[in-house]
C-alpha cells in the first residue's frame, strides 16, 4: 500500500512539473463524434502500460517493447498518451526510443495538411522501493477542417541499465531537442535538418548516437476554400492528396568534433505529385559515453513525382510485415532503433486512410550476438488500391559493459599514521 502511494505521488509530483514546463494493439470503433472523452493524463497513469521484456541481464541492463493507441473525435487538438514502465530497481539510467507509429482516419480517406508522431517527455524516476519511466507521446492526423476523427498508435522500445555497468550518459532526455525549418517548394522536394548539440557536451573519448524522438510536417498555412456543403472559413488550411513521405536520421560521426559537440542530420519528404511548400519539425536526444557503439544502415531518399509508369490497380492495402535478422554483433546489447522509413504510393498521389511503420517482436541471443525484429507498414486510402511501397533503416545502438578493472578505476586515499 506504501508503494503504490509513493509511485502515485511520485507520478502526480511530475505531472505538475510537466505542466509548469510546459503484436499491434487491438482497435476500438469510435462510437460517435464527440461522445469519446479522450482519458486525462493522470487517469492515464493509473494503468501501467502494456510493455514485455525483450532482454534483461538481470542486475546489468533491461529492454522492453511496448504499443499504445488512443483516438480522438477531432483534429483540434493532438491525441497523446502518457504511460508509465516499471523498472528493476538497478536501473539508474534509462530512456525510450519512438520505434514507430500508425496514424488512421476512422471514417473515410482524407486530403492530409499535417501528420505529426513524437515522444514529447521522457523521465526515469527513483522512489522508495522503485523505479519507473515515464514518458508522453503525442500524434495528430489532421485535414483541412480538423473535424474528422483519427486513431493514433505509438510503438516504443524502453532500455534500463545500471551505471557501474554500462559508462553511458543520456543528454536531452525529457524534453530531446528540436529542430524546425520551412521548406520552400524551390528548394525541391527533400529537406535536410542539421543539428548540433552544445559545445562541450561529450567527452573526447566518449562514443555517440542519436536517439530518435519523432517528426511534425504540416503543409503551408495558406488559406484554400474547396467545394462543399459547408461555408468555407478563414480558418481553413491547404491540404493536398498524399504520395510520399519520408524521414531520415544520420550521424555524420559516432565521434564527436574537436569542441565535444555532437553533429547529426535529418531528411525529410513531404509531398503530392507535385512539390508544395512545407513546414518540418523534428525531436531526438543524445547518449553518449565509453560503452556506446552504433551499427548504421543505409537508406537513400528518392523523391517521386507524378504517375509511375507501372501501376499495379489490384488491392493491396494491407499491413506488410517482414523479419530483419543481424548477425555477429559486437555487443553486450543491442538496442534496434528506426532512424529512417520512406511511405509510397506505387501509382500516383491518393488521398489517405492510413499511415504508418513500426518495429516489433524483437529479440537479442547475447551468446550469438544476434538481433532479430519485425517491421511493419502500410499506406492506403479507402478502398487499398493501388499498392504501396516502404523501405526503412535501423541503427543499431550497442551498450557495452564495463570491464572489472574499469569498474574499480575509482579515486583512493591512503593514511600513513606515525608513532
Amino acid at each position: 500500500m506504501i508503494r503504490c502511494l509513493h509511485i502515485t505521488l511520485a507520478l502526480f509530483t511530475l505531472l505538475l512539473l510537466s505542466a509548469c514546463a510546459s503484436k499491434a494493439p487491438d482497435r476500438k470503433t469510435l462510437a460517435a463524434a464527440g461522445n469519446v472523452a479522450a482519458p486525462t493524463p493522470f487517469e492515464q497513469l493509473t494503468f501501467k502500460a502494456e510493455g514485455k521484456t525483450v532482454y534483461e541481464d538481470h542486475g546489468k541492463f533491461i529492454m522492453l517493447e511496448g504499443s499504445k493507441c488512443m483516438q480522438r473525435d477531432n483534429a483540434m487538438e493532438p491525441a497523446v498518451i502518457t504511460q508509465w514502465l516499471e523498472m528493476p530497481g538497478y536501473v539508474d539510467s534509462g530512456t525510450v526510443v519512438l520505434n514507430g507509429w500508425d496514424l488512421r482516419y476512422l471514417k473515410q480517406d482524407r486530403e492530409v495538411n499535417s501528420l505529426r508522431a513524437e515522444i514529447t517527455r521522457s523521465k526515469l524516476v527513483k522512489n522508495t522501493g522503485s523505479t519507473f519511466l515515464v514518458f508522453e507521446a503525442q500524434g495528430k492526423l489532421e485535414d483541412q477542417n480538423r473535424n474528422d476523427a483519427f486513431e493514433f498508435c505509438v510503438f516504443f522500445t524502453a532500455f534500463g541499465y545500471r551505471s557501474v555497468e554500462v559508462d553511458a550518459v543520456i543528454d536531452e532526455d525529457y524534453a530531446g531537442m528540436e529542430a524546425a525549418m520551412l521548406q520552400d517548394k524551390k528548394q525541391g522536394a527533400v529537406a535536410t535538418l542539421e543539428n548540433s548539440g552544445h559545445k562541450g557536451t561529450v567527452r573526447r573519448y566518449d562514443a555517440l548516437a542519436i536517439i530518435p524522438r519523432g517528426f511534425d510536417f504540416q503543409f503551408a498555412d495558406s488559406f484554400e476554400c474547396e467545394w462543399r456543403w459547408s461555408l468555407c472559413k478563414w480558418s481553413d488550411r491547404v491540404d493536398y492528396p498524399l504520395l510520399q513521405m519520408a524521414y531520415n536520421l544520420s550521424q555524420t560521426s559516432a565521434t564527436p568534433n574537436q569542441s565535444g559537440s555532437p553533429n547529426w542530420a535529418t531528411q525529410t519528404i513531404f509531398k503530392d505529385n507535385d512539390i508544395r511548400t512545407h513546414r518540418i519539425k523534428t525531436r531526438a536526444a543524445l547518449i553518449h559515453g565509453r560503452s556506446i557503439k552504433v551499427r548504421a544502415d543505409f537508406l537513400a531518399l528518392n523523391p517521386r513525382s507524378g504517375k509511375a509508369d507501372t501501376c499495379r490497380k489490384s488491392v493491396d492495402g494491407v499491413v506488410r510485415t517482414q523479419t530483419i535478422q543481424i548477425d555477429e554483433l559486437p555487443f553486450d546489447y543491442a538496442i534496434p532503433m528506426l532512424t529512417g522509413w520512406d511511405l509510397t504510393h506505387e501509382c500516383e498521389q491518393q488521398k489517405l486512410q492510413r499511415a504508418g511503420i513500426w518495429i516489433h517482436d524483437i529479440r537479442f541471443d547475447p551468446r550469438s550476438h544476434r538481433l532479430e525484429y519485425k517491421v511493419s507498414s502500410i499506406l492506403r486510402d479507402q478502398d487499398g488500391a493501388p499498392s504501396f511501397n516502404s523501405a526503412h533503416r535501423v541503427t543499431v545502438l550497442g551498450l557495452n559493459r564495463l570491464s572489472s578493472s574499469a569498474q574499480q578505476r575509482v579515486p583512493r586515499f591512503q593514511l600513513k599514521l606515525r608513532d
